[in-house]
């Protein structure tokens, strides 16, 4: 149907009469629009903008089904019967999505009271109609009942559409049919299944000890916190926007990020990581623009950063650190806490905001004029221009100037 042939009653307009366009674009360019709101209410809100908005809001299709809420709105019927008024809930707004051709963008499901043997051929029925309908983002909680796991379909690691998924109460497969009896050589096969993936966060995986990860072209974020058995961790993503190691100092590992060259974010919180970086890797990292260091525990005594688009840099839990030395022309912003002040240079000085925050333990309680933080503190904000120059000190110890 093109605009000429619909009724003039049919038309969004405004007060003064005049027609909105916006409500006119095609109902691709609008889905769009939704996918770049922050978050569901967000997107629900736009309904109120027209009869129109309203409708497409519904087609959008982020379908959020969570048990502990419906069986509140029901009252205090009996459990098994508000169990089974949700299930059939889930079913009859999944089929219906299906039924009328929708694209499912997100769905977010959490089961509190899951019961294998009966819920399961359920379950599988929905995770297949959302993959059926190009599912992009899946939100899986599933009330475990005497231990028993939830085995997560093959259909759904290998969907071609899903870019975000987050599990609870579920345990993983094998994908393509490969049996692998280790979790290390299945994570490799996961993710080298997940073509589309964006987004990639390990956290607390025990048995992993080497992470392999190559040739996942639209990798944006990686994430590792504290596997404790990991032992070397490679990445290679062209397009890798951010990464964040997170680690024991007891859990010694070896971090690359080779061919990383669009990494504009590095935050790393292990020592000996941090110090293998310091040596020989930053360099690596041309468009980097913001970094952040965890110095605890580092035997390091002097640090050297060298980076052209180096906008913002942070080094926390300073305690052995002397020397601290920044190559960075484009360096807006620095922050450092710790137990002590290291001496700072930074070529050329173009600071415009400094954040300092030293708690030391074997300093006197009073600060002043001959301590060693003090002087170097004192070096550091004389660099600044004093006609742009804010200075926020927080102590827990007495100050004199």
């Amino acid at each position: 149907e093109t605009p000429g042939e619909k009724d003039s009653d049919e038309m969004d307009t405004s007060d003064d009469g005049s027609v909105d366009r916006i409500s006119q674009f095609p109902d691709h360019v609008i889905h769009h629009i939704l996918s770049h709101l922050r978050n569901v209410n967000d997107a629900i809100r736009t309904s109120v903008l027209s009869k129109r908005w309203r409708e497409l809001w519904y087609s959008y299709s982020v379908l959020i089904f969570d048990e502990r809420k419906f069986a509140a709105k029901i009252g205090h019927e009996d459990s098994s019967n508000k169990g089974m008024m949700f299930r059939d809930y889930v079913s009859n707004s999944l089929l219906t999505s299906n039924a009328k051709n929708l694209q499912i963008r997100k769905l977010v499901l959490h089961m509190t009271s899951f019961d294998l043997l009966e819920d399961a051929p359920c379950l599988e029925l929905w995770l297949n109609i959302a993959i059926y309908r190009n599912i992009k983002e899946l939100d899986l909680h599933v009330g475990i009942k005497n231990g028993e796991c939830y085995t997560l379909p093959q259909t759904v690691l290998s969907s071609k559409t899903l870019t975000g998924i987050r599990l609870s109460g579920c345990k993983l497969g094998t994908c393509n049919n490969i049996m692998l009896p280790y979790l290390e050589n299945f994570i490799q096969n996961l993710i080298s299944c997940c073509h589309s993936v964006e987004d990639l966060r390990i956290i607390k995986c025990s048995g992993l000890k080497h992470l392999h990860v190559s040739n996942l072209i639209r990798l944006k974020r990686a994430e590792i916190h504290h596997c404790i058995q990991l032992k070397k961790v490679e990445i290679s993503a062209p397009n890798l926007d951010t990464f964040w190691y997170c680690g024991k100092k007891t859990s010694p590992c070896k971090v690359s990020l080779e061919g990383c060259t669009s990494l504009k974010r590095l935050t790393l919180e292990h020592p000996q990581v941090t110090r293998d970086f310091c040596e020989n890797q930053f360099s690596n990292f041309p468009l980097l623009e913001k970094l952040d260091l965890s110095m605890s525990n580092n035997k390091s005594r002097f640090i050297i950063i060298s980076n052209p688009h180096l906008e913002k840099f942070t080094l926390k839990g300073c305690k052995k650190l002397g020397i601290v030395l920044v190559e960075a022309p484009n360096l807006l912003s620095f922050e450092c806490k710790g137990e002590t002040m290291p001496w700072v240079e930074i070529h050329p000085f173009g600071l415009t905001q400094a954040k300092l925050s030293f708690v030391p333990k074997s300093e006197p309680r009073v600060v002043g004029y001959g301590d060693k933080i003090w002087i170097r503190m004192k070096s550091f904000i004389q660099k600044f221009n004093r006609e742009r120059f804010k200075l926020v000190l927080y102590s827990n110890k007495v100050l004199f100037f």
